[in-house]
């Protein structure tokens, strides 16, 4: 048995709670990761994981197993990165982010990055719904606005504003909205956020406070670039992160409108999980963004 290869394997799995995406993730058949486990478990002679057909979870002995388990693979990995000529940090790195702060916000500055650590892979998971850190097999997640899942470790990076848009065509036929009572006229893109279709509150600023606005919707879309096409085919009055709608409005195709009444700017962070042993590429790229966004995101 080469204790190494399985001690990864069984790390993998317990932070997947799954053999078949823990197996996913590794490119291997899904019935030779639950081999190897099996295999260091009687090798250990000690049952590590609680085994259900809905999911996997640490038993007691397996989650002191797994906590060295951890501190040995990434001092192992810092050790190679040391020993090979300057390397640094490598491997995979998972990041789920939004797909319009994907595109406008971190894929332009990746370059810089991937300059910096030639050895670490970037794989992007790109959603505008959260997903489940541990289930996706994700290292760390860029966040606008709530809170994370109980859990969780959240470090705020900066602030996004959302500005309110609708394309010049749009404007002609309807006019241009100058108060928030202006908008029960005007028809909105309606946004569908989560699994349940609730569309996205509209928030506005009316004398220093966030007021939710009812909005007549024509259309409704749960993908961004669908939004911002809506925004731009004339279909209705969009309203999203600056950084979705503002290479639009640069090139003409959207004109920003209601300019003092644009809800408060909302917070960005990126999400982990809690770990004293952190990845060296995790930690890298953390720093890396954590320090890169704020300029990033004021880019024009």
């Amino acid at each position: 048995m080469d204790r190494l290869a399985t001690m990864r394997v069984f790390v993998r799995v317990a932070d997947a709670a799954s053999f078949v995406r823990a197996a996913e993730a590794l490119d291997l058949p899904a019935a030779s990761v639950s081999r190897m486990v099996q295999a260091l478990e009687a090798h250990l002679k000690v049952r590590l994981l609680n085994r259900s057909t809905r999911n996997v979870t640490l038993t007691d002995e397996g989650r002191a197993y797994y906590e060295r388990c951890a501190r040995v693979l990434n001092e192992i990995d810092d050790m190679e990165a040391a020993a090979g000529a300057g390397h640094g940090p490598g491997g995979r790195l998972k990041v789920s982010l939004p797909a319009s702060m994907a595109k406008g916000v971190l894929i332009p500055a990746l370059p810089a990055f991937l300059a910096r650590y030639p050895h670490i892979d970037v794989e992007l998971a790109m959603s505008d719904r959260r997903v489940n850190l541990i289930e996706a097999g994700v290292d760390c997640a860029i966040r606008v606005g709530a809170a994370p899942d109980p859990g969780l470790v959240a470090k705020q990076i900066g602030m996004v504003a959302r500005i309110t848009c609708a394309s010049p065509a749009y404007l002609r036929r309807h006019g241009e909205p100058r108060t928030v009572a202006d908008l029960a006229r005007h028809v909105g893109i309606g946004y569908v956020w989560d699994h349940g279709g609730r569309s996205r509150p509209w928030e506005f600023t009316v004398n220093e406070q966030v007021r939710q606005v009812p909005m007549a919707h024509a259309v409704y879309v749960d993908d961004a670039d669908a939004y911002l096409a809506c925004g731009v085919a004339g279909l209705g009055i969009v309203s999203a992160s600056e950084y979705t709608l503002r290479p639009a409005v640069r090139g003409g195709l959207l004109r920003q409108i209601l300019h003092d009444h644009a809800a408060p700017p909302r917070p960005v962070s990126i999400v982990f999980r809690p770990n004293r042993h952190m990845p060296p590429r995790l930690r890298v790229f953390i720093d890396w963004f954590t320090a890169l966004y704020p300029s990033l995101s004021r880019a024009d």
